[in-house]
């Protein structure tokens, strides 16, 4: 009897995946396009030649994004005595260590840090396996440390759910930017200012596809910004996490319940906090508006109430 099977993550896996191919095979063949469109002008040869070759290096980078993604994403079963990795079988008795949290390496064109977890094998095997690939990637990582490390029989602990009213009159530290002087801020706020002149000057006129184009944009702009601007509180138990636009929304963790807390950037994105909690989920926050310094003072903070920080990403 199956106890844990893993699902690709829908977001995470299959849309990153799927946006990504699409969006890398319409470049690539756009470029094959334009050259051999251009073979019918009067162009020198090694001009024409170049982009349909480059064309087809990016529709091939798409391809092996999928394939890339599919590889490092092998379907995970485990049962009372077996691992099953993909198409490999495994004794749960020839795990030798794991390490169930940390950056390990995503093989693509280049490795890149993502979080994961490295399966240990005693004949000096490992295999590692990726969080964002996965639904329930914490269900594995939650069986791993109970039987594998704590030698006990395993059982699903789901942190209990923290009433606002459990820290309603604690005091509170607020870790926080400004949103309008950041460039997040800037960036979101600019460009809404920009499509609102737009719209209302006078002289300006835009047919109905123009308007329906823009708006889709700006929602879009807006979301994203929005998300790139968390902030956080602090107070004797606690740990809170806010938005700078959408203010009803919070998430609080349990200090009791936070297993580690990290600090890290991905790509482009802003500096953002990852807390994982003792069953394994873990979530992301990016936080545009909070200034090195303000990261620092909170990992200060964090570390005096017992929560482990992992600095990844800001100099200390």
């Amino acid at each position: 009897m199956n106890i844990i099977e893993t699902q690709k993550h829908p977001l995470k896996f299959y849309a990153t995946l799927a946006f990504g191919f699409l969006f890398l095979f319409a470049l690539g063949s756009f470029m094959i396009f334009i050259g051999l469109d251009n073979e019918s002008n009067e162009q020198a040869e090694s001009k024409h030649i170049i982009m349909p070759i480059f064309g087809s290096l990016v529709c091939l980078l798409a391809i092996w994004m999928v394939y890339s993604y599919w590889k490092n994403s092998p379907k995970i079963t485990i049962d009372k005595n077996n691992l099953k990795i993909g198409n490999g079988t495994f004794r749960l008795s020839s795990i030798k260590d794991v390490i169930l949290t940390g950056k390990m390496p995503f093989r693509f064109i280049i490795n890149f840090p993502m979080e994961g977890m490295a399966i240990l094998f005693k004949d000096g095997r490992d295999k590692i396996l990726f969080d964002d690939m996965y639904a329930n990637s914490y269900e594995v990582k939650s069986f791993l440390e109970q039987v594998i490390i704590n030698k006990q029989e395993f059982k699903i602990n789901t942190p209990k759910k923290v009433n606002s009213s459990e820290f309603r009159f604690e005091n509170t530290e607020v870790f926080k930017g400004n949103q309008l002087t950041s460039l997040r801020g800037i960036s979101l706020w600019g460009l809404i200012g920009f499509f609102t002149i737009l719209f209302i000057g006078k002289e300006t006129s835009m047919k109905l596809g123009g308007v329906i184009f823009f708006s889709l944009f700006g929602t879009f702009w807006f979301i994203l910004h929005s998300w790139l601007m968390h902030y956080f509180e602090l107070t004797k138990n606690f740990l809170i996490i806010r938005n700078h636009i959408f203010i009803w929304k919070m998430k609080v963790y349990s200090f009791s319940d936070i297993k580690e807390v990290v600090f890290e950037t991905q790509g482009k994105q802003p500096n953002c906090i990852r807390v994982i909690t003792n069953d394994f989920r873990n979530k992301l926050y990016p936080a545009g508006t909070l200034r090195d310094k303000t990261w620092l003072e909170m990992k200060k903070r964090l570390e005096t109430k017992g929560v482990k920080v992992r600095n990844e990403c800001i100099f200390e």
